[in-house]
């Protein structure tokens, strides 16, 4: 619990300071869950009756896309807590999460910032959503609550201890994707696991056409993201194993134009597609214009949590970005870069990308032209065409066994904050998840099959 002497806005909440203590909590981890814990976090302040104000980074109003945002902050009153709440929320991947929760010393900081945005003077009741306000502020750690894709026993961090001792909240499910304009329609495990320790190969491997000659590429999320826990784990390729991933460097809104295997460090000195350029060493973010597009590379994208900052080894920091870049074509001939910034194949190439998401993410880039696809030959199909949560016979799927692309969530507390008022923002959000879960996933309690780690065998 962070107490807080001061806030934004407090006059217009008709507060009385000095009869209540205001309280602040610090949510951050899993990107696959936020939609449904910032609806559970919007649902209590309604549920409280008082006005309240909320801000996030979505640049829009009308609260139609907060539960998209990345960062977003929300006062007002809280039912079951006196006084002004303050919940902070910060959406970095899973294992980012976790190691927020722990008094852990790494070289690198967490990417988990606290969010200082909210300037506004008018609270409205239910809420008056406050967007283009920024979401800047120093890193913090520890944070009070992390949402997880996997257990903490997945994570360099598993001897630490958190609470609460069950800490499910239920269940994400993830799908395989592919790009606009790929004809791939199913991933296998050893199809997935050969792009991984590759980076690219033959589209044949996956429509068992020798004519097919052109790549497919594998992308995905840095070693800080559950997602990509998931993935390495579910297809038995290995948690802390090393990939070869690629990120888009180079696109138009509709289609890629460059691909690079990720630089050690998320970033280099030399730009790939503009020759005799040269950006300052030691640049958190590169950036270059090409073509009127602007483009970049981010030390965000490295490899980070385990100690494994290999070419290659990194990914997308965030799901949006991904989800955007899987929803253009790769048909019109695409640049390869290596590491270092060197065209790999010496002329341009048609290029597939594969990559694993949360359902959540993957109907966004659905809806943005990518393709859903079948993982081991079972295929989720209502959410791959139209729908936007799964249909009775999609979650039926997950629930009996047949579909196993999916991992528990965890929503972990700080063992020493597992107390007062943050374990009753804690438990008031926990028990909204279940009616928020949209097409995040399925209740723990509609389950009939379980497993015991992250990526074991499924069974009842």
């Amino acid at each position: 619990m962070k107490p807080k002497s001061f806030l934004l806005g407090l006059s217009a909440l008709s507060v009385t300071t000095a009869a209540q203590a205001d309280v602040t909590v610090d949510i951050t981890g899993a990107t696959a869950f936020r939609a449904a814990t910032l609806a559970s976090i919007k649902a209590k302040y309604v549920a409280s009756g008082a006005a309240f104000k909320f801000a996030h980074d979505q640049a829009t109003s009308g609260g139609t896309t907060y539960t998209g945002a990345t960062r977003a902050i929300f006062i007002g009153t809280f039912p079951g807590v006196s006084g002004t709440t303050t919940i902070r929320c910060c959406f970095t991947g899973s294992v980012e999460g976790v190691r927020a929760l722990v008094p852990v010393t790494d070289p690198t900081p967490p990417t988990y910032y606290q969010n200082s945005l909210l300037d506004a003077t008018t609270a409205v009741v239910g809420g008056a959503e406050l967007a283009n306000q920024g979401t800047t502020g120093a890193a913090v750690n520890p944070s009070e609550i992390a949402f997880s894709d996997v257990s903490k026993a997945s994570t360099p961090y598993s001897s630490y201890n958190l609470q609460p001792p069950s800490p499910v909240c239920g269940v994400v499910v993830f799908t395989m994707l592919t790009n606009e304009g790929s004809s791939i329609t199913n991933v296998t495990s050893q199809q997935w696991r050969a792009l991984l320790s590759g980076g690219f190969q033959p589209l044949s491997l996956f429509t068992g056409n020798a004519a097919d000659t052109s790549y497919v590429f594998a992308t995905g999320r840095n070693d800080g993201s559950g997602t990509r826990t998931t993935y390495m784990a579910e297809s038995g390729y290995g948690i802390t194993s090393l990939v070869k991933q690629y990120l888009v460097v180079d696109s138009t809104s509709t289609a890629i134009e460059a691909l690079q295997l990720v630089p050690q460090g998320g970033t280099n000195d030399s730009d790939p597609l503009t020759s005799g350029i040269q950006l300052p060493p030691g640049s958190d973010i590169k950036a270059y214009v090409d073509g009127g597009q602007t483009v970049a590379q981010s030390a965000s994208n490295a490899s980070t949590v385990w100690g494994q900052d290999q070419p290659g080894n990194g990914g997308y920091n965030s799901g949006s970005t991904l989800r955007t870049d899987m929803g253009k074509t790769g048909t019109s001939g695409v640049t390869v870069f290596d590491e270092l910034g060197e065209d790999s194949f010496g002329e341009t190439v048609r290029a597939d990308l594969v990559t694993f998401l949360s359902l959540n993410d993957a109907v966004t880039a659905r809806n943005n032209g990518a393709v859903i696809c079948a993982f081991n030959g079972v295929k989720l199909n209502d959410i791959a065409t139209s729908g936007t949560t799964m249909s009775a016979a999609d979650k039926a799927k997950v629930t009996e066994g047949s579909y196993t692309a999916w991992g528990f969530q965890q929503m972990y507390c700080r063992n020493d904050a597992y107390t007062g008022d943050t374990k009753t923002v804690y438990d008031g959000i926990k028990a909204f998840i279940p009616a928020n879960l949209g097409a995040a996933g399925i209740s723990k309690d509609d389950m009939h099959v379980g497993r015991s780690v992250d990526g074991g065998t499924v069974a009842p």
